[in-house]
């Protein structure tokens, strides 16, 4: 089922030569798998949909792979280097999806300090850190809430 969605667009603004009508920025990550990716950026209207360099298999002819379904004539895709860990890595990865990736010139640039900046501290790996100690507490919050917050 397609549900039609109205679009609505942000002045025209310009960055580096090109010029977008959208504001918002997705990521290809976290999605169920590329049917959901696409369904949810085309719903989203925006025109930049970033991709992770490290995480993605760079080759557009293989079905299975994210960029095989992300047309660059309708989407802006710009890399990030999400995962690096050092600045070296990070120009790597900039580079690779300039070059092997067949991405545009514009990049988006991450270089995490350590795990904890990337994922901060959780239960499960047993860390000090929980975050029931951060919750606050309303008298309308249900348990699946609840659940989530945990």
């Amino acid at each position: 089922m397609t549900a039609a969605v109205e679009t609505i667009r942000d002045a025209p603004f310009t960055i580096g030569g090109r010029t977008f009508h959208s504001r918002l920025m997705v990521g290809t990550g976290k999605y169920r798998d590329n049917e959901t990716m696409v369904r949810a950026i085309e719903a989203s209207g925006a025109e930049i949909v970033t991709v992770a360099v490290r995480r993605v298999d760079l080759d557009r002819t293989r079905e299975a792979g994210i960029l095989y379904h992300l047309d660059p004539k309708k989407y802006f895709l710009l890399a990030n280097t999400a995962g690096c860990h050092t600045a070296e890595d990070a120009v790597r990865y900039a580079r690779l999806a300039r070059e092997g990736g067949g991405f545009n010139e514009f990049i988006k640039l991450e270089v995490i300090g350590d795990q904890e900046t990337l994922l901060g501290r959780s239960r499960r790996t047993g860390s000090r850190y929980s975050p029931t100690r951060t919750r606050t507490s309303s008298p309308r919050c249900g348990s699946r809430t609840r659940a989530a917050r945990r």
